[in-house]
Parts: structure tokens; sequence; C-alpha cells
């Protein structure tokens, strides 16, 4: 299952996250991670091919979402040179110190994640990418997460977290969010903030929109125990799958919103790591005996992906 060039030469398989900082992008790829494990699957932050420090573009009053503020050239060559099997000098930023550090070497693994603010800007990039998806969280959702990432994980104070946000609005709207329209998967994430009644065990209500591209792909049967639904001892759990267009293409949409038991899922997981080659390997958390909406999100996109590289070997 392994993409080889006719030498032999590792070719990696590209998966380009794109989304707004603090979205969630990290979240959704995590089941791809799993599956095939962090000795096959290796992550890109495209963070790191900002051309400019933080300093830098405060003084020329350009914001990081800005495809000026960004590389996008060099991140091809070595997107290309990754499909090669080939090495790259990476460029790295730091987020903490916000400056630009020393390139390190990178090497090509089976699949390789591009995650970051603009992986489908150009055309040649769109070209490139093997697998795109979109996560598209509203607003309050990704201000929570946002504040939360960097308060905590990067030092910054909430405060200007908050003015960060306000400030980026109207370049988040004008170069990241028509990303969207290119993208195969594109997760949307909403919070529920009515009553309690509509809230199904879990905070979020994701909706999972895919383009019917007519990919023959391998039967996945969900099962659910309709007797403990029956006898009221079920978790809580929406699911709803329609049809739709988006513009002139077709899409399907599954919304979901709920708890389902580890175990339920236990025969896809397995069918999902037997269709990847890697019999075994887990998708979703060990610990975790209830999968939410999210988990159940990471299983359907790390099975897309799985499927994919099948019929591109």
């Amino acid at each position: 299952m392994v993409s080889l060039s006719r030498k032999g030469v590792l070719r990696a398989f590209l998966v380009g996250v794109a989304g707004d900082s603090g979205s969630g992008k990290s979240t959704f790829a995590k089941g791809i991670v799993r599956l095939f494990g962090t000795d096959q699957v290796a992550t890109i932050s495209l963070d790191d091919y900002h051309l400019l420090d933080r300093e830098q573009r405060k003084e020329r009053r350009i914001v990081a979402l800005d495809p000026r503020a960004n590389d996008l050239k060099l991140l091809a060559e070595h997107a290309e040179m990754l499909k090669q099997g080939k090495s790259i000098d990476k460029p790295r930023y730091n987020h903490s110190a916000g400056k630009l550090d020393p390139p390190v070497t990178f090497k090509p693994k089976k699949v390789v994640i591009l995650e970051g603010l603009l992986p489908f800007h150009t055309k040649r990039l769109r070209e490139l990418i093997d697998f795109s998806i979109y996560i598209d969280p509203d607003p309050e959702v990704k201000r929570a997460w946002k504040i939360k990432r960097d308060v905590e994980e990067r030092g910054h104070s909430k405060e200007a977290v908050l003015a960060s946000i306000k400030e980026r609005k109207p370049h988040y709207e004008h170069f990241i969010a028509p990303q969207r329209r290119h993208a195969e998967i594109i997760v949307n994430i909403k919070a529920e903030l009515a009553e309690h009644r509509f809230q199904r065990g879990s905070p979020y209500w994701i909706r999972l929109i895919q383009k019917l591209t007519g990919e023959k792909l391998s039967t996945i049967h969900l099962p659910l125990d309709l007797s403990a639904m029956c006898r009221s001892e079920g978790e809580e759990l929406y699911f709803e799958y329609r049809k739709g267009m988006r513009g002139k293409k077709k899409i399907s949409k599954i919304e979901i919103n709920g708890l389902i038991n580890r175990e339920v899922l236990a025969e896809v997981e397995a069918r999902i790591a037997q269709l990847a080659g890697r019999p075994g390997a887990c998708v979703l958390p060990r610990s975790e005996k209830l999968i939410s909406e999210i988990g159940i999100t990471q299983l359907i996109i790390a099975w897309r992906v799985a499927e994919r590289i099948n019929t591109t070997r």
C-alpha cells in the first residue's frame, strides 16, 4: 500500500487541511495519524512558511493570513519534492518568540499532512494535494478554541487573542474562507446554545459535507444498538444523512451530535484498519469508552484517506 516510484523511492501522499487559526485542524487530522502511525505520517504546519516574523508583520501592517506574508512558492516546491520522495530543508516559525528559526531537514513519509491557513490558495498547491479537507467551525466555537490554545499553549493574554481575532476577521473572510470551494470534505462545527434538551451528550453539532466524486468506496456498515435505544439505555445520538448541491456540484451531508459506545464502532474501526493495511490499528483513542461526533468525524476522514491511497497505489 506504500506509494513507490519506479525506482522504489517512497512517494508522499499529501493531505491538505485548511482552516483559520484555532479552528481545530490538528484535532480532525488525529484520526489519520492514529490509523497510519507516527512512523508513516508526518505533519507540516504551514505557519513555518511565514516570510515575516511577528515584528516585521506589525511594521508592514500585514497579517499572517495574507498570502503575501507566506512563501507559498517555496511550499509548492517542497510539496513536489516530497511527492518525489526527496527530503526538504523545511523552514520553522517559533510561535512563542514570534521569530523565524533555522530550517531543519524533513524526510518524506507515506502520508504528509499539510496543515494551515492557505494550502489550497494556489492552483499549483491544489494540483499537488491528494486529499483536501476544510475545517469550518462557527465563530463562537472558533473563538473559544483559539483563546484556549493561544493562552494555554502559546502564552498569549486573552486580551491579545481577542484583539487578534477582531483584526484578522476581514482577512479570514477574504483569503481563508474562499478555500472551502476547493475542499473535498468540509467539516462544519457548531455549538448548541439553545435549549438544553437539544444537547445530546455533547456540546457540538458537526455537519460533514462531502463532494460526490463517483469514487468507488469499500462497504462500511455503522451498526446501532436498536434494542438499547428502545429500552432507553442507549446514549443519545443524532445522525442524519442528506444529499444536496453546492453550487453545481453534488454533495452528501452527514450531521452528527451525541455519543456512541466505542464497542459499537469496533467492527468499523477494524475494517478501516484493514483497508489501510494496518490490521489492529486504532483510529479512535483506546482509553475512551464513549465516542463523540468529533471521534466519528475523525473515523470517516481517516477512512476516506485510506480509500484514496488505495486508489492511487
